[in-house]
């Protein structure tokens, strides 16, 4: 496996300023130097809310469908 990106979210990546530099120092050592200068580190813009925002656009699609007679 070759990623060209490598994203991280959740409620802990709240902390990424602190925990980004670590991560990228822990891939470089135990990846192979051509892989890990290749791969861009990201924390996920939503972080811990990914699945509330998800959760959310379901039940509003849900509901348009319903408002147009379309049953899900």
């Amino acid at each position: 496996v070759n990623p060209e990106v490598v994203v991280l979210g959740g409620g802990i990546m709240a902390q990424g300023e602190y925990l980004h530099p670590r991560i990228e120092k822990a891939m470089k050592s135990h990846l192979i130097p051509i892989i890990a200068d290749n791969i861009t580190l990201k924390v996920a813009h939503y972080q811990n809310d990914a699945g509330m925002i998800g959760a959310y656009y379901h039940f509003c699609e849900r509901q348009k469908s319903k408002m147009q007679g379309e049953y899900i």
